[in-house]
């Protein structure tokens, strides 16, 4: 069960989560059915796809590649390609012509694995508790702009994140802290870049 939950909510697929999410829960809800396939397979191709066909390059070219990226030093090209999936997504939901805060939150996820990636030089940092502290501080960032309070939602995140931290913490992938810490860099990068969004209406 522990190694499900960490496959179901892997980091690759939280930025697509995220979206489906927002077309679900927001004014979005009205756009049509083929424009919101296209962009979630837009997502889902550089942020998911092409990062996960990378990783699974380097395991074909590396014999003791690690799958898991459990080791800190296997981490940085991997980042490096979801850093930029992350940035090309919020290009293209911008030609899209999709609100902005979308692309922001986009960028804040690119910031939010920028500054994981400078911290797993010295230290290791959960990518899977960033993934779900970020989806909770989006959550709580549309929420705000638009005076909602899905409070079912955040419910059900909440409860999420506690149980991949739980999973995480069965598989001896991380320690408390390091989970801790994932969850609050992702919340803190994405409620802020949710909250510029915001003031750029008023620029």
């Amino acid at each position: 069960m522990a190694n499900i939950l960490s496959g179901l909510f892997h980091p690759l697929l939280m930025a697509t989560y995220g979206m489906g999410l927002a077309f679900m829960s927001t004014y979005l809800v009205i756009y049509p059915l083929p424009l919101k396939l296209w962009i979630l397979s837009g997502v889902f191709l550089m942020t998911a796809a092409l990062p996960a066909l990378f990783i699974y390059l380097m395991f074909q070219l590396k014999a003791d590649a690690d799958w898991s990226l459990d080791q800190r030093r296997r981490r940085t090209l991997p980042y490096l390609v979801y850093i930029g999936g992350s940035v090309a997504s919020a290009l293209f939901l911008y030609k899209m012509l999709m609100p902005f805060w979308i692309s922001a939150m986009f960028l804040g996820v690119a910031i939010a694995m920028l500054l994981a990636l400078c911290i797993n030089f010295f230290w290791k940092i959960s990518a899977h508790m960033i993934g779900l502290g970020g989806l909770l501080g989006g959550m709580m960032g549309v929420a705000r702009m638009y005076f909602m309070n899905p409070y079912i939602g955040f419910m059900i995140v909440l409860l999420v994140g506690g149980l991949v931290g739980s999973a995480r913490l069965i598989l001896q992938k991380h320690t408390c802290g390091q989970l801790l810490a994932g969850y609050g860099l992702g919340f803190i990068s994405i409620y802020i870049s949710s909250l510029l969004s915001y003031f750029y209406f008023f620029i």
